[in-house]
């Protein structure tokens, strides 16, 4: 629904709403009027925001609200693959010897979806190198919330493009184990020495 319309139908309800005499029509048009009010907000909210453009290796791309964004930290590298914008964090030791990090992709997959999957990796202790992903689904790059968050399957096919490209550029591959779909192996022994 357009802005001009769902303005139209506010001021209707509104009218409606001071020819009612019942008490309980009263309440269901006020309540179809705060989610209409809401819904108005947030499309007023979305046509007034304006996303910040970058530059990533030469293709311009506007920044969606809640990725975070920042190109003079030294952790992240950003790229810009068929339209997806990936964020990988450099791999780096705790002091214990283990390691953990989070690397981010937003996939524009339809007008009103956008998907932010995450893909955690743990490894360099007893449990070994394994992975976890979650997806936020969001409506509009300039939304600050997702809409729906949820954790996945670490053999997920829909996303599996993404993660195996982030999991490759971090020097691992999967490991094969039928029960336990996320560990890792390293392609190379020496990479597993971390910066």
């Amino acid at each position: 629904m357009q802005l001009i319309e769902m303005k139209n139908e506010y001021e209707q309800a509104k009218m409606d709403y001071g020819n009612v005499n019942s008490k309980t029509a009263k309440k269901g048009i006020n309540e179809e009027m705060y989610k209409l009010k809401h819904k108005i907000d947030e499309e007023e909210r979305r046509l007034n925001s304006k996303l910040k453009i970058a530059d990533i290796n030469g293709i311009q791309y506007e920044i969606p609200k809640s990725f975070n964004y920042d190109p003079d930290n030294k952790r992240y590298t950003y790229e810009v693959i068929d339209g997806c914008l990936y964020q990988v964090e450099k791999m780096r030791n705790d002091p214990d010897g283990s390691f953990h990090s989070h690397h981010f992709v937003w996939i524009p997959q339809a007008e009103n979806k956008y998907v932010e999957l995450c893909v955690r990796v743990l490894g360099g202790d007893s449990y070994g190198e394994r992975y976890y992903l979650r997806v936020h689904y969001y409506k509009h790059p300039s939304d600050m919330s997702p809409y729906l968050t949820k954790d996945i399957r670490t053999d997920n096919y829909n996303y599996k493009p993404f993660y195996d490209y982030v999991l490759e550029k971090l020097g691992f591959k999967h490991k094969k184990d039928r029960n336990h779909t996320n560990y890792l192996d390293w392609t190379k022994k020496e990479d597993n020495v971390l910066v």
